[in-house]
C-alpha cells in the first residue's frame, strides 16, 4: 500500500512540478500539451499569474512532494519531514487553484474553458487526496518512531 501511495505521489507530483516548469519557462509548449489553459480562454492578468508568478513559486516549492513519496518508497528517514512540508505546500497550490476559479467564474472573469475548469478540479482533489495521504503516513511514520 505504502509503495502504491508513494508511486501516485510521485506521478501527480512530477505532473505539478513539469507542468508548471512548463508553464513559466514554455507557456505555449504547456498549452498544446493541455497543461495551461490557452490565454485567450482566460483573463490577462490571471494568465500571467498562472504562467510567471504561480509558476515560478511551485517550481520553487512542489519537488517536495514527489521527492518525499520516492524517499518513502526507499524507507529514507527524511521523507516523512518532506512529505509534511510538500503535503502543506500541494494543499495550499490545490485550494488556490480550486478558489481562484471559483470566485473568478463566478464574478464573470475568464479563468479558462469549462472543461479546463473541470480538470483543474479534477486534479486538484486527487492533489489533496494525495496530499492527506501523505500526511497521515508521515505522521504515523513519526509517532512510532
Amino acid at each position: 500500500m505504502t509503495t502504491a501511495i508513494g508511486i501516485i505521489v510521485i506521478t501527480v507530483g512530477l505532473l505539478v512540478f513539469i507542468g508548471q516548469a512548463l508553464s513559466f519557462f514554455a507557456p505555449d509548449l504547456a498549452t498544446k500539451t493541455g497543461l495551461n489553459s490557452p490565454e485567450e480562454d482566460m483573463d490577462k492578468t490571471l494568465y500571467i499569474i498562472e504562467t510567471k508568478a504561480n509558476g515560478l513559486s511551485d517550481i520553487l516549492l512542489t519537488w517536495m512532494f514527489p521527492l518525499s513519496g520516492l524517499l518513502m518508497i526507499l524507507d529514507h528517514p527524511s521523507w516523512p519531514f518532506l512529505a509534511l512540508v510538500g503535503s502543506g505546500v500541494y494543499l495550499y497550490f490545490a485550494c488556490l487553484t480550486t478558489f481562484c476559479r471559483y470566485f473568478l467564474q463566478r464574478q464573470g472573469i475568464k479563468a479558462g474553458s469549462a472543461k479546463d475548469v473541470k480538470v483543474a478540479y479534477v486534479f486538484s482533489v486527487i492533489w489533496i487526496l494525495s496530499s492527506i495521504a501523505m500526511i497521515v503516513l508521515g505522521f504515523q511514520e513519526l509517532t512510532s518512531a
